[in-house]
């Protein structure tokens, strides 16, 4: 699965991917790369964790008090996909994981597939981005008419969760729309569309089954200029190279 040029999102809605053994029942990593609607109970809790993401005056705060009442970690856990994943969606790429405990889904955004669509058209009334060639990110197959943003802060910043070290992600429209617009955040804010969910044990199973390497490491990443190269990159790194 090819990670080259950027994701074309208007092939996908909000739906899940069927997968033809491993998605679903966790007994291969094959999938069929179909597009289907989610199960009841999964539509259910998404739409519960939407709301939380939603509620970010409370959540957030939340869940930041609790990130602060441990040591902060300036690494960040990335689920790496194996090359054997064979799935429209998720083949070939690298999803930053949230931190977010306690929650019906496990929650994360690939970062390393921008899409066509332009921060200029998403954001129209923006003067800052009209001359900008930044495109926003594909973030996953779920909801994916909603906007998040991942970006670096050296201080607390309101209506945002800490992911690790400076490294926050807000789900709040006139924070993300004051992000854009800042110049000197630059480099160092991602826009996402849609995110990446699995109900904790989907996603293990899928670890189990070898769809999906774990690893940690800083946010460099997040914000490399060549995402195209990110997971191989990190491939690299993660798999045993064979003893000469």
């Amino acid at each position: 699965m090819k990670a080259d040029g950027p994701v074309n999102i208007r092939r996908f809605g909000a739906c899940s991917v069927k997968v033809s053994r491993g998605r679903v029942n966790g007994t291969s990593v094959e999938t069929s790369g179909r597009l289907v609607k989610r199960p009841l109970i999964l539509r259910l809790a998404s739409a519960a964790l939407t709301l939380a993401l939603a509620l970010v005056g409370t959540a957030a705060r939340g869940l930041q008090s609790a990130a602060e009442q441990e040591p902060k970690s300036e690494r960040g856990t990335f689920l790496v996909a194996r090359p054997e994943l064979n799935n429209p969606l998720f083949g070939s790429s690298v999803v930053l994981m949230l931190p977010i405990k306690d929650a019906p889904l496990v929650v994360g955004f690939i970062i390393n597939k921008p899409t066509h669509l332009l921060l200029r058209d998403i954001f129209p009334d923006s003067k800052s981005l009209a001359k900008q060639e930044t495109t926003a990110y594909f973030g996953g197959p779920v909801d994916m008419d909603q906007r998040s943003a991942i970006f670096r802060s050296k201080t607390p910043p309101k209506k945002a969760t800490v992911v690790f070290g400076d490294l926050y992600v807000t789900f709040d429209a006139d924070t993300i729309a004051s992000l854009v617009e800042d110049s000197q955040q630059g480099s160092t804010v991602r826009i996402f569309l849609g995110r990446s969910q699995w109900a904790p044990e989907q996603l293990e199973n899928e670890i189990a089954m070898g769809a999906w390497y774990s690893t940690d490491d800083d946010a460099h990443l997040i914000f490399s200029s060549h995402p195209d190269a990110v997971w191989r990159t990190l491939l690299k790194r993660i798999e045993p190279r064979p003893l000469v």
